[in-house]
């Protein structure tokens, strides 16, 4: 059977629901559960919400591979001379077809999208009772926001920017908006554009937003591992900013903002104190990926490839990044300019990520200081908002340097400092490719040795590529453009 069929069947096909806190839609062939088994009720809905959560959690998506390409990609990162061999293709641009990264991510992915489709499908069908209503509505809502999010994210890494061609009409990645329920549903399925992938992103994200009321239902707002009405808004603000929909990606980032569920973490405590950045639930964070003493990955979990002592210790910052900070600028110190043990020397080790005793460390998908970078942009790329701008930038920017000037600058100056902001206040979070890639601006890739490499501004060399085995199973797949 065909592999990315075979991810979906059996995700349909089977499930694995306890009281346990390992709750998630599963492959289990033996069973083989009619799907109209799984979800039945509230507390199985709120099971196969929870299990669909856990994927995110995967070393191949938020756990680790998410994070870090985008900044080794990019000129943020390069993998030191004394590695254990995990993306040193991607630090060279050498990767393969038949990468596993590659490959990982793609399945999981998609497993994530395959799942939101069973909870949506059969959660609408569901005969609960009044008062359960609202929370089956609610669960729904986050199960459109996480389809909405993998296919964004694959598209992200998959494909070219959404503004390489006009109208966005190039290749994207298949759109599964239904997954079907049964054997005979299984499809080879082809790949859609990127207008109609992100038109398909751009409709879950509205329809969760409204399912899911301002206030959450079925935990409390303070637990930033689900998604909330708001996160979802945010999402679709950063979606919109991508789709250079600049009026829309304001509109949504006013909203997150001017209702008032966040606030930003102050200098004191962005990078140490009793609540920080690392500190799972902060105030600034919007939606993240949680991790517990229980459910965490070990020594594949993200602090152990960055932080120096832990399991590996391989991703090294690059001095360009390190040297874009003032030495008044607290999240200079998401680094130590120190030496890598039997590698680089010196060299700017990461520090951003450093929880290794408990390993309670979540992993932030959006904070509220993107919303507010993601407004500054979109006002930026719009006639007659630069002041405006200005202070959305100024707002980030002075809270984490002290010594900040105002800024006075318009026009595509004060555009570039918007740029530079977000490269210094989400380095390490996986941000900076796709900021580069969709402003269509060429960039320095750094590695060790002083190496670097040239990457001009419409180069694929940053596009993973298709997994081999996808595409020796799928008669209707087609390789990204360097693969073939």
């Amino acid at each position: 059977m065909k592999k990315l069929n075979k991810i979906f069947y059996a995700s349909l096909m089977a499930v694995s629901l306890t009281a346990c806190k390992k709750d998630f839609l599963e492959i289990n062939p033996e069973q083989q559960l009619a799907v109209n088994q799984v979800i039945v009720d509230l507390p199985t809905t709120r099971a196969a919400v929870m299990g669909t959560y856990t994927m995110l959690q995967s070393a191949a998506y938020y756990g680790r591979s998410v994070v870090v390409l985008p900044d080794l990609l990019a000129d943020n990162m390069y993998i030191s001379r004394k590695n254990s061999n995990r993306y040193t293709s991607y630090d060279q641009y050498i990767t393969t077809t038949n990468d596993g990264t590659a490959s990982s991510s793609w399945n999981i992915m998609y497993r994530t999208i395959v799942n939101a489709n069973v909870i949506i499908e059969k959660g609408q069908k569901l005969q609960v009772a009044q008062t359960e209503q609202a929370e089956v509505s609610h669960l729904i809502g986050e199960a459109y926001t996480l389809r909405a999010l993998a296919h964004f994210d694959l598209l992200r890494l998959y494909v070219a920017p959404y503004n390489s061609t006009a109208g966005a009409s190039h290749i994207g990645v298949p759109v599964l908006s239904n997954s079907g329920t049964s054997k005979e549903d299984i499809i080879n399925p082809k790949r859609n554009t990127v207008k109609e992938g992100y038109t398909q992103i751009v409709d879950d994200l509205k329809k969760a937003i409204a399912l899911m009321p301002t206030t959450p239902v079925g935990f409390t707002a303070s637990n930033r591992g689900h998604i909330s009405h708001y996160a979802a808004k945010a999402l679709l603000a950063r979606v919109y900013l991508y789709m250079e929909d600049w009026a829309n990606a304001e509109l949504m980032a006013t909203d997150v903002i001017t209702g008032n569920k966040y606030t930003l973490l102050t200098n004191a405590n962005l990078v140490s104190g009793s609540t920080n950045f690392r500190t799972q639930n902060n105030t600034g964070s919007i939606f993240e990926v949680l991790y517990s003493t229980t459910s965490n990955l070990g020594s594949d979990r993200l602090a152990a490839f960055l932080f120096q002592g832990s399991s590996y210790g391989d991703g090294l910052a690059t001095d360009d990044l390190y040297n874009s900070y003032t030495a008044t600028d607290v999240r200079k110190g998401f680094m130590t300019r120190s030496s890598r043990s039997g590698g680089e020397n010196p060299a700017n080790v990461i520090t951003k990520y450093n929880n290794i005793t408990n390993f309670e460390e979540g992993v932030k998908v959006i904070r509220l200081s993107e919303v507010y970078l993601i407004r500054a942009e979109a006002r930026a790329k719009q006639t007659g908002k630069d002041a405006l701008a200005a202070a959305d930038l100024d707002i980030v920017a002075k809270r984490a340097d002290a010594s900040a000037a105002t800024t006075t600058a318009t026009g595509t100056a004060l555009q570039n400092l918007i740029l530079l902001e977000n490269r210094k206040e989400f380095a390490f979070e996986g941000h900076r490719l796709f900021d580069l890639t969709r402003n269509k601006l060429a960039f320095t890739k750094y590695r060790t040795g002083g190496i670097t490499i040239p990457i001009a501004s419409n180069s694929l060399k940053t596009v993973l590529p298709i997994p081999l085995t996808e595409m020796n199973v799928n008669p209707n797949m087609e390789q990204n453009e360097g693969y073939k």
